[in-house]
């Protein structure tokens, strides 16, 4: 064994094989997908990064336990980038107001074993409000009905 590969802290692998993965995942600990952005049966984005987690707080009933997260790569559709867009300048209850006269949006996640897992949601305003729009994570939940 070389010195280098005798003083490495880093688990020894065999070849390419990928290091296996912690079975046991605590409260909190979020799964990530990748899917595509459907409205009204035309594709919208074709790369959509899906973070779904679990609040572990108490009292909360398993709806409001689970929190998704979108982040929406290239390509993205004209009208759907001038709404996220207008989704991440707003502050306060006025991105509240947008979100709800966004259309809800059809997600197809990816899922590595079996169908493809459909939610379909509304968008919730993004808590980080600068940088590249395919970095912005938005929240992703039921659909609000305008009042």
């Amino acid at each position: 064994m070389s010195i280098a590969a005798s003083t490495s802290r880093m688990p020894l692998v065999r070849a390419n094989a990928p290091a296996a993965l912690d079975e046991e995942q605590g409260p909190g600990v979020g799964r990530l997908g990748l899917g595509r952005a459907y409205r009204a049966g035309r594709l919208v984005c074709g790369c959509v990064h899906v973070r779904i987690s679990v609040d572990d707080r108490l009292g909360l009933t398993w709806r409001e336990r689970r929190i998704v997260g979108v982040r929406f790569c290239e390509p993205v559709d004209d009208d759907l980038r001038a709404e996220l867009t207008e989704l991440v300048r707003r502050r306060g209850t006025a991105s509240e107001r947008a979100a709800e006269r966004i259309a809800p949006i059809e997600l197809l996640v990816d899922d590595p074993c079996g169908e493809p897992q459909q939610m379909i949601g509304g968008l919730r305003p993004p808590h980080r409000h600068h940088g590249p729009l395919r970095e912005i994570e938005f929240g992703f939940g039921q659909p609000t009905r305008p009042r």
